[in-house]
């Protein structure tokens, strides 16, 4: 039997055991569908267990099962993904690593405005045009949480979630399939795929990634399409903000939880436009300045965002960084915080900022900058490029 005869016959989900051996034994394209099909056949196995009404029907059956798609869907919002066993050769297909060399960045307006507290608001209509477009061109969007009973690590999604978001789009355009939060993170920072990382870090990653994994997200980009291309009729995205499946594996005795990436919509979504920043990943290694807190993360990748929107030939930027509004994507404010404590936070950020500046110059990423003052009050920086 050939391979290609196989998969003509008959769905990848259905097919034996026999047969998922020769695909394995014949060609290694297939191996990211092999893991699937095992994490999915696990679920299935725990589904039939909880549910007798479907413990004799076949998985051709069940996926034409209305109910059962439900309950699949309830089964993976509330329970961890099945742990498998892997061989040897599974094992290197799923937690081999291609490390980046470019560090990737969304930054159309979606992506710029989701940290701003619009999940479960509704439809959004966001000005897409620029400042001096003969009239403003809307693309509308729709984000909510598909299972609003899920505990998640707070529902907004914040500036940090967006740099994991970040990390996880930099693995897959470099060709990473699979991912793991170690990978992510280490994608994050500019790290080489060695390094000690604490367990209380990578959980959070993790509990980043699912929650981009449980916000379902319609964009209706039509009006916006139509600037670059007039042919292209009504155009939406639909799907979860990070489609992904959950793999949970055993080696050696180890537990490792893997995310097969199957598409970023932010990331393909900004592509129709062209609004990404790609940066060489050297530049997000600023961990001989200044330690990578959570905070410092969100800094670095402000700054690179508003860096390279300054090399943007297209429309003119402002070479001015201000502080507050770092401080506001740092969700520091004075409402929260007494005087002594906003000084003596804000103090720590400006630091964390320019020791990842000065390392930039160094390096080489900017010639300079310097701060400028208002009413003799530090209010920004001034980047040369």
């Amino acid at each position: 039997m050939e391979i290609n005869d196989i998969l003509d016959e008959k769905l990848i989900d259905n097919l034996t055991d026999e047969e998922l051996e020769l695909l394995m034994s014949r060609n290694e394209k297939i191996w990211d569908d092999i893991i699937s099909i095992k994490a999915y056949r696990a679920e299935v196995a725990a589904i039939k267990e909880m549910n007798p009404v479907f413990k004799d029907k076949t998985l051709k059956q069940l996926n034409d099962d209305t109910d059962f798609q439900q309950a699949l869907k309830d089964y993976r919002a509330n329970y961890p993904a099945p742990v498998i066993i892997l061989e040897p050769e599974e094992i290197k297909a799923v937690l081999k690593s291609i490390i980046p060399q470019k560090h990737i960045k969304p930054i159309n307006k979606l992506a710029n405005t989701i940290t701003k507290d619009i999940i479960d608001k509704g439809q959004i209509d966001l000005i897409v045009s620029g400042k001096n477009s003969k009239r403003e061109i809307y693309t509308k969007v729709m984000l909510e949480y598909d299972n609003k009973h899920i505990q998640m690590s707070g529902q907004k999604y914040m500036p940090y979630d967006r740099e994991v978001y970040d990390g996880v789009v930099t693995l897959y355009a470099a060709g990473n399939d699979f991912v793991t939060p170690a990978m992510v993170y280490r994608a994050m920072n500019g790290l080489s795929g060695t390094e000690y990382i604490k367990p209380e870090t990578l959980e959070k990653v993790r509990q980043s990634l699912d929650k981009s994994m449980r916000i379902y997200t319609v964009i209706d980009y039509t009006d916006e399409a139509k600037m670059y291309n007039k042919k292209i009729e009504k155009t939406t995205y639909e799907g979860y903000l990070l489609a992904a499946e959950k793999v949970t594996v055993k080696v050696n005795g180890e537990i490792h939880e893997a995310y097969r990436i199957l598409s970023p919509i932010l990331y393909e979504y900004a592509k129709i436009s062209g609004q990404i920043i790609s940066v060489p990943i050297k530049y997000l290694q600023t961990k001989d300045a200044v330690r990578s807190t959570d905070e410092v993360i969100v800094i670095r990748g402000y700054l690179l965002r508003q860096i390279e929107w300054m090399r943007n030939t297209r429309v003119y930027r402002s070479e001015n960084i201000t502080y507050q509004g770092i401080y506001e994507e740092l969700g520091i404010s004075k409402i929260f915080l007494d005087d002594t404590a906003y000084k003596n936070k804000t103090r720590t950020v400006r630091n964390h900022i320019k020791a990842i500046l000065d390392e930039w110059t160094d390096q080489g990423y900017i010639i300079d900058y310097k701060e400028y003052q208002e009413h003799k009050t530090m209010r920004g920086i001034v980047i040369t490029l």
